[in-house]
């Protein structure tokens, strides 16, 4: 190997780890990020204040973390239903972009001084997704065996959260590590859906089905509640998780215990 060549792979050797190291963390605390002190009384009131700044601000994304893409259009690769009551379902709906949540508002969001968890309080003005899916079964009296694309909007939808988490030290740099997060669907104010090609030649029915489900779609979600709550807490699991590894809690809060 060449003198030259030996000092290019070097070179590109010691920018790789440069870029590994730097990429573990978030280095700089961004400006809009004003961390709220763990002794004053109106840590709430503050934390609530952080705690909107991941929906408005980090809509994109956060620079240098790839793994946790941005929240506008929020991106999920693929949801199983498979239901046997009160309805038979089996669908898989892949490739779903979801746009809206960037317009969350944190309605409430407190930290458990003794426990450290997370309650939080969000409502989402209006959610907008497409998707492709496969499905077969029964809802609602129609049988369907059908694959195609779909789409939903849903209004004014209020959620709440509890996350357990616990702190992790590296250093002089704090993280906060979720142990687990539970979610529950408040509200949701209006909610409208489209599914094309449910029942492949025969556009009468599926014109027919679309708006039995819009007419009945309060008790629709019901049904899918075993289903939906456990694929909202499994994404916002993943996304809370990478940012609270990558953003130091530093950046949040100080005087941490």
């Amino acid at each position: 190997m060449s003198a030259k060549l030996c000092s290019l792979s070097l070179l590109l050797a010691l920018t790789l780890q440069i870029s590994l190291v730097l990429g573990k963390h978030l280095l700089e605390k961004p400006d809009f990020l004003r961390p709220c002190d763990f002794n004053d009384p109106n840590l709430n009131t503050c934390f609530a204040s952080n705690f909107q700044v991941l929906f408005r601000e980090w809509k994109d994304g956060i620079p240098g973390l790839k793994s946790l893409g941005s929240l506008e259009p929020l991106a999920i690769k693929r949801i199983k239903i498979d239901q046997t009551s009160p309805l038979q379902l089996n669908a898989e709906i892949e490739n779903m972009l979801v746009h809206g949540a960037s317009g969350t508002k944190v309605l409430e969001a407190s930290l458990d001084r003794n426990t450290l968890d997370v309650l939080a309080k969000i409502e989402i003005p209006e959610l907008r997704a497409t998707s492709n899916y496969k499905a077969k079964g029964s809802i609602l009296g129609l049988n369907f065996n059908g694959q195609g694309t779909a789409s939903f909007r849903a209004r004014n939808i209020v959620l709440a959260f509890h996350i357990k988490t616990r702190l992790r030290r590296e250093g002089d740099i704090v993280f906060s590590e979720i142990l687990g997060l539970k979610a529950k669907i408040e509200n949701i104010g209006d909610f409208h859906i489209q599914v094309d090609n449910l029942f492949p030649g025969q556009p009468e029915l599926e014109s027919t089905a679309n708006d039995i489900f819009n007419q009945n779609w309060r008790d629709l979600l019901e049904f899918l509640k075993p289903t939906l709550v456990p694929t909202l807490e499994y994404v916002m699991n993943d996304r809370f998780s990478k940012i609270y590894s990558f953003v130091p809690a530093n950046y949040f809060i100080t005087n941490l215990p």
